[in-house]
């Protein structure tokens, strides 16, 4: 009878325990890949409620993008702890961008309840696939799916271009917005991801050609007197491949304006030198910092070298413009930016090559405006970024362009 009550004992025990832990340790049905639209990750183990992951960087020396997917964890909680903690570790500061639907929808769901190197997520019991960014993610069906929606724009106010072929040989798009078919006044350039995972770019880099579509006096004068040319991934192969980009071996894209040696630099060179004739009035590089901490949770510009600008009076004039008449819900604020030779800004930051506004600065013709624009990945100044007001942010810069061009006429 004893003998019975004790393996009787033994078994309540153990059901007790599988009720208690047993949701959670055993792992062993769930599935973690890379095999999403830019996917990043390394798995090191699946243990007892823990996953052990990094970020894969391939030919980067060291930055902080990861995504990945989660599938067979319904009812599930799981901690994913990164085991490469440098720089303070590569969890932003709102925690994971997070999709439960495929991709179609994202969200901060632990915002405030992550840490800056790991973070705990509860499947619900219809969480088959749960998609996993450390920000929101763009890539080439998110460039297709924008110019979809402008689609009846086509021919008229919007040219589309294979800027050249990539290293892996895909087509890099470009396009133009605004006045296409005949000469305008005034030519402006905008690019985007130099660094192949500074995602939120590419969303200021939307907003600023749909201000070329408006509906509005603006929209009309734009279209009537200037072309904005975009390069929405300067870093194409890396961005669909979900690169780290910043920091390649043996440079990456940002500092490729002396010996060009992705197809990329040197075709936007070309571009402006054959399609624009080598003028522009207005060049602005779209770039994402570190994931937190002082400058990096703000919007602000690392300003160029005195020397390469063509009027610092109107640089000036360009930052006062933007913080007075800027209406979305993400801030820029002048005393932010970090003046050239303060900190990282420096000629010793370009010891591999030019970036893009150096080469410009020192090369296009009638330049009135060179800017590079720093945009928080999760926070600025206590604003959620997402999307929508990167695009916000995007229209409020061509506001201020236009400003500034529309005075020289």
């Amino acid at each position: 009878m004893n003998k019975f009550i004790n393996l009787f004992s033994f078994f309540f025990a153990l059901f007790l325990s599988n009720i208690a832990f047993g949701v959670n340790s055993d792992l062993k049905n769930i599935k973690i890949d890379a095999e999403l639209p830019a996917g990043n990750i390394i798995v090191d183990s699946i243990e007892d409620g823990v996953v052990k992951i990094q970020q894969d960087l391939r030919d980067s020396k060291q930055w902080f993008y990861w995504a990945f997917r989660v599938r067979g964890a319904q009812g599930r909680t799981i901690t994913f702890d990164f085991t490469n903690k440098k720089g303070g570790g590569p969890v932003g500061v709102r925690g994971p961008v997070v999709s439960t639907d495929g991709g179609l929808t994202f969200s901060y769901p632990l915002d405030g309840k992550s840490k800056s190197d790991s973070f705990t997520y509860s499947f619900g019991q219809d969480d088959k696939d749960v998609l996993f960014y450390e920000c929101y993610p763009y890539v080439r069906s998110d460039w297709d799916r924008f110019i979809k929606k402008h689609e009846k724009y086509l021919g008229s106010h919007i040219a589309l271009e294979t800027l050249c072929r990539s290293r892996k040989l895909a087509d890099v798009p470009a396009a133009r917005f605004g006045c296409i078919n005949k000469t305008p006044k005034f030519r402006f350039l905008i690019t985007a991801r130099h660094h192949a995972s500074e995602t939120m770019g590419s969303f200021v880099l939307e907003g600023a050609a749909e201000t070329f579509l408006g509906d509005d006096a603006l929209g009309e004068w734009l279209r009537e007197n200037a072309e904005l040319m975009v390069v929405p991934f300067v870093d194409y192969d890396g961005a669909q491949a979900g690169d780290q980009g910043k920091g390649r071996r043996p440079h990456d894209h940002n500092r490729d304006y002396l010996q060009f040696i992705y197809p990329e630099t040197k075709a936007i060179t070309q571009w402006i030198a054959t399609h624009a004739n080598g003028s522009l009035h207005t060049f602005l590089d779209i770039h994402c910092p570190w994931i937190r901490a002082w400058e990096n949770e703000k919007v602000y510009s690392p300003l160029k070298d005195p020397k390469i600008l063509p009027d610092v009076k109107i640089e000036k004039r360009f930052s006062e413009l933007l913080e007075k008449i800027q209406s979305g819900s993400m801030k820029y604020r002048a005393k932010n930016d970090i003046p050239f030779g303060v900190g990282w800004n420096s000629g010793k930051n370009h010891a591999q090559g030019w970036p893009a506004a150096t080469w410009v600065g020192k090369t296009v013709k009638d330049l009135k405006i060179v800017r590079t624009f720093e945009i928080p990945f999760a926070n600025a100044d206590g604003t959620v970024v997402k999307p929508e007001n990167c695009r916000e942010f995007g229209r409020d810069i061509m506001k201020v362009v236009y400003l500034i061009a529309s005075e020289e006429q």
